[in-house]
């Protein structure tokens, strides 16, 4: 049986394919020199696009400086999902929905993920909710993919919302059901050779700005 590292990985090395298969090419994002990456697959000058595939790290990340922030453990499908490889947006479906899954893109992007996690739930202690940590979004949708850091069920939430629908009981559940979307409805702009950077906070920053208008 495949680790949910594994799991994650496979599903990247197929989307790559799938990409392929339909476009002749990798996964395409716009070059910037400020915000290279070891995913990046061919030579381009700033502002061109680039050839993109996930790329595994040598060492899987901790993310103890996570849990000494918030004095919790992080469930260990959240440190897979974000601390084995780099990688830019993957695009799955489940049943009728179609998701974005965010994916880090290099360093830089890793610091901003931590940032981000601890404000996210430091945001639901506020609000007297039990913690989860985004890991996608639904495709032109305001709704957010999850991992609930209790139980590890996958989920769907709205962000300050307490009403969370369950999708799978474990990542390794999701990516079981989850299939390869090489072209998502209404987003084919997101694989073509368009100025999109990538990197999860870029990309997070485009889907919000597409959403609501800012």
């Amino acid at each position: 049986m495949l680790t949910t590292a594994q799991a994650l990985q496979q599903f990247a090395e197929d989307y790559s394919k799938a990409i392929v298969n339909e476009t002749g090419f990798l996964p395409q994002v716009c070059h910037d020199e400020q915000w290279s990456s070891p995913c990046e697959r061919n030579e381009a000058s700033h502002g061109q696009t680039i050839q993109w595939q996930s790329h595994q790290r040598s060492e899987a990340i901790g993310f103890e400086n996570i849990e000494e922030a918030l004095e919790i453990p992080l469930h260990q499908d959240i440190k897979a999902y974000y601390g084995t490889m780099f990688s830019g947006s993957l695009f799955a479906q489940v049943n009728d929905w179609q998701f974005e899954l965010l994916q880090v893109w290099n360093d830089q992007d890793l610091d901003n993920l931590s940032g981000n996690i601890i404000g996210h739930i430091l945001m639901q202690r506020k609000l007297k909710q039990s913690h989860t940590v985004f890991i996608g979004c639904l495709v032109n949708s305001e709704k957010m993919l999850c991992i609930d850091n209790e139980t590890g069920q996958v989920v769907i939430e709205t962000a300050g919302n307490k009403q969370r629908e369950v999708i799978a009981d474990s990542l390794l559940s999701f990516f079981e059901i989850a299939v390869v979307l090489a072209t998502p409805e209404s987003e084919e702009a997101y694989q073509q050779p368009v100025e999109i950077k990538a990197g999860l906070m870029p990309r997070l920053k485009e889907v919000m700005k597409s959403l609501f208008g800012k």
